[in-house]
């Protein structure tokens, strides 16, 4: 409320309404997608719908509206590297071990196609773990661990806990994406993180530090496709 933005309820699956609200626009931020390892798994199916023929949806209304100068930043992962050693980095050739580690590579296949071939200004983000305000509505480890913290006093890991991922604070990757608004970098892909790996026990600790609750550590067997 107050903000000066509109409003439109709708799905990147409905090609023709994503044509309909596209033109006029210099940027397009593309955050729609089914973003979890587990759904994927699961439904992987819906995966390619919403990732892959959301974004081609996105990049055909821009293509249609003739004017390559609008910006399209795809909101990726680090999940289409898949199977490579940390730390992540560009020039890692991408190995996916999960359907949404796939459908995030092919969607920015498509985008650097679309530059490629089209002259479209699409630049690809693979945004680590992200953390902050307004997250309780997320399934990732930060927000989950925090509400399973709150409500049940236990800490669930995934496998053993060695896993490693890289954190980003909100306010950061929204800085990296307004760049990637208005910098000259059209037809690229960038990490978008802080370069420092955490294993998933050191952040269930650091967690019960912070909060100063301690919690009991629950754990269940490692997940299909997890990095």
């Amino acid at each position: 409320d107050g903000l000066p933005i509109e409003v439109i309820d709708g799905d990147v699956r409905d090609a023709a309404l994503v044509r309909d609200v596209v033109p006029g626009h210099d940027g397009i931020v593309h955050l729609a997608a089914q973003a979890g390892v587990p759904s994927s798994v699961e439904d992987p199916g819906y995966d390619l719908d919403v990732n892959v023929i959301g974004t081609f949806n996105i990049l055909e209304a821009v293509r249609d509206t003739n004017d390559t100068r609008a910006r399209v930043v795809l909101a990726s992962s680090s999940a289409p590297l898949g199977r490579q050693k940390p730390p992540a980095s560009e020039d890692k050739a991408p190995l996916p071990i999960s359907p949404y580690g796939a459908s995030k590579l092919a969607a920015e296949a498509y985008c650097l196609a679309y530059h490629g071939t089209w002259g479209i200004e699409s630049v690809v983000l693979r945004f680590s773990n992200v953390y902050g305000p307004f997250s309780r509505h997320k399934s990732s480890v930060v927000a989950k661990f925090i509400s399973d913290l709150q409500s049940a006093g236990e800490l669930t890991l995934d496998g053993d806990g060695s896993q490693t991922r890289d954190f980003i604070y909100v306010d950061d990757l929204c800085h990296a994406v307004e760049l990637a608004l208005v910098k000259p970098v059209g037809g690229e892909v960038f990490q978008i993180a802080t370069g420092t790996e955490v294993s998933i026990t050191e952040l269930a600790a650091l967690i019960m530090e912070i909060s100063e609750v301690k919690a009991r550590i629950v754990h269940t067997e490692p997940r299909l496709g997890d990095i």
